[in-house]
């Protein structure tokens, strides 16, 4: 619920959809309520092309809403309603199926804040071959020992500074950047790349065999809601294309800064316009 009104969202649907834009298949795992919300989500969805055949509804809790402000720089801060249609989410063998067969399952943290998806999510990771992590440390939705649970199932993390500094406290390594990086890799052996996110200090890249810094794109932002999402989504595609981790973090930047300039998390596009937009702010620099 943007300060313009409603827009459709919310970091799965975000992942999804970017996915493919991108040239790669997905499905979404989540619930919406039998309510009038859930049905403009459902319909949103489909309109966007994404595959909601694993998507379930629920007559019993409403369709989750979002309450989004913005600040000057327009940097959103979030009211995330609980008790609402995916907070209840019961586990589904087609879903466990298809994540088995998936070349990667991708989940956020905040989707175990209720004890019942809490239980789902962990039934979903038994079942993965290749787990992405995107870290969501939203107040009051998390502890430390069930996220770093979950880091500890996570091959590929996706994290931004806050979260960061967060996170390195946890393990007491928070000394700086660097140090916490080595420190989570470290500590959890089933990791095997970080993907940190710094906004307009760009973003960098980290395993035990390459560290790599990438560059922001200068631009003029309408919000950056999503904009992480987007990030990750174009990552993911590049990577499972078999492009070389380079080329994976470029595209991911391009993409996460062009949906800054966009109002809301899911702006239409093709690739030709992402190519535009990329000559565009290189010029521009």
């Amino acid at each position: 619920m943007l300060p313009s009104g409603a827009r459709i969202g919310g970091a799965p649907l975000n992942v999804c959809y970017h996915l493919g834009r991108n040239g790669i298949g997905s499905q979404i795992i989540s619930q919406v309520g039998k309510d009038e919300l859930g049905q403009r989500l459902w319909k949103g969805m489909e309109e966007l092309g994404v595959d909601v055949s694993l998507c379930l509804q629920d007559d019993k809790h409403p369709t989750s809403t979002v309450e989004v402000a913005l600040d000057e720089k327009g940097s959103p801060s979030y009211t995330i309603v609980d008790h609402v249609a995916w907070d209840f989410m019961a586990y589904d063998p087609d879903a466990a199926a298809a994540i088995s067969r998936a070349d990667a399952f991708v989940f956020g943290s905040l989707a175990a804040r209720n004890p019942r998806s809490k239980e789902t999510l962990m039934r979903y990771l038994d079942a993965a071959t290749y787990t992405v992590m995107d870290v969501n440390l939203r107040e009051p939705f998390f502890q430390s020992e069930f996220i770093l649970e979950l880091v500890s199932r996570t091959q590929t993390l996706k994290i931004n500074e806050d979260e960061l500094a967060v996170l390195g406290k946890w393990i007491g390594k928070d000394r700086d950047e660097q140090g916490m990086l080595n420190g989570l890799l470290n500590d959890f052996p089933n990791l095997h790349e970080i993907i940190l996110t710094k906004g307009e200090k760009g973003a960098v890249y980290h395993s035990s065999t390459l560290q790599l810094v990438v560059d922001a794109r200068p631009i003029r932002i309408q919000d950056t809601i999503g904009s992480g999402d987007a990030f990750l989504a174009a990552f993911l595609a590049h990577k499972i294309k078999g492009q070389p981790v380079a080329v994976s973090m470029e595209h991911a930047v391009v993409l996460s800064a062009f949906v800054a300039t966009q109002e809301g998390a899911c702006p239409r596009y093709t690739l030709k316009d992402i190519e535009n937009f990329k000559n565009t702010v290189q010029n521009d620099g």
